[in-house]
């Protein structure tokens, strides 16, 4: 016997699916990305497949209640069919009554992801834990794709301190370059995360050494010296942002060669610094993405 069950999507159209190697849960848009592809990527560890591996244990245990419920559903079917009543008339009669219900239905729901992202590649809709991955039709990582709309939210909330008061826009824009800064140190550390060695772009030019000692990949290599000098002073300034109060301290002195004058006042952050800092971390983040593969 055979039978044909339909997984459904979501109440948003999401499959979910399950990688078959790492056995992690992820959910993709049917009729989004690549027409007809045999093949899916595991958006986690790459592995790739085809589709009709990465079924979840739930919709697989599902499929097989379906088949289960239509199959002893038909046979206690058949077998009140030859229910009989005894006759209150005879001496000795038998009955025979049937008595049960199918096998239930194992039903299921898909569970809520962190992140959805469209492929800029493929197009393709789907659904991961955390923020990076690989796309599950094409197989292009997506951790530029999200440095860059997350480096887009950084001067959204440049646009909301323009219409603040005064001082809640000099924390909106003060808030932008620890955003900008965090979000390329996560990207950064994403996209070296299966080199050999360990590294944080907490401090960009510690990161630059780094690179170019260990892969000879120099990420300041599409900034002019000026513009890299301003890179690197805009992350000391979210040092001392997030751990002085942003009060200008000796160490910030020697590092930007800033006036002596300024020891012990509030640094400055203005909206340009945080619009040329992020038009910056996106080329350096092209550099990064470009020369460090990843699969």
């Amino acid at each position: 016997m055979e039978f044909s069950v339909t997984i459904r999507p979501d109440d948003d159209g999401y499959t979910g699916r399950e990688c078959p190697a790492c056995e992690k849960y992820f959910k993709i848009k049917f009729g989004t990305g690549l027409p007809g592809t045999p093949e899916c990527h595991c958006p986690y560890c790459n592995h790739v497949g085809s589709q009709n591996e990465f079924w979840t244990k739930q919709q697989i245990e599902y499929a097989k209640s379906v088949a289960l419920n239509k199959i002893t559903g038909e046979l206690i079917s058949q077998m009140k069919s030859l229910e009989r009543h005894p006759d209150p008339r005879a001496f000795i009669s038998i009955g025979i009554t049937v008595k049960g219900n199918p096998t239930p239905i194992a039903y299921y729901s898909e569970s809520e992801l962190e992140e959805r992202v469209t492929c800029f590649t493929c197009a393709l809709e789907y659904s991961i834990y955390g923020s990076f991955g690989f796309c599950p039709d094409c197989g292009v990582h997506n951790s530029l794709q999200i440095t860059n709309a997350n480096l887009d939210l950084v001067l959204k909330t440049l646009a909301l301190a323009q219409t603040a008061p005064p001082d809640i826009s000099a924390k909106l824009v003060e808030n932008a370059l620890e955003d900008a800064v965090s979000c390329f140190d996560g990207f950064g550390r994403e996209r070296c995360a299966n080199q050999p060695f360990k590294i944080s772009f907490q401090s960009i030019e510690a990161a630059q050494q780094k690179l170019l000692h260990e892969i000879s990949l120099d990420i300041s290599s599409g900034l002019s010296a000026d513009q890299w000098k301003f890179v690197r002073d805009q992350f000391q300034k979210r040092h001392l942002l997030a751990h002085k109060m942003g009060v200008i301290d000796s160490e910030f002195i020697a590092k930007t060669g800033c006036a002596i004058s300024l020891l012990g006042r509030k640094v400055g952050v203005t909206d340009d610094d945080v619009l040329c800092l992020v038009a910056s971390l996106r080329g350096i983040a092209e550099t990064l993405y470009h020369g460090i593969a990843q699969g």
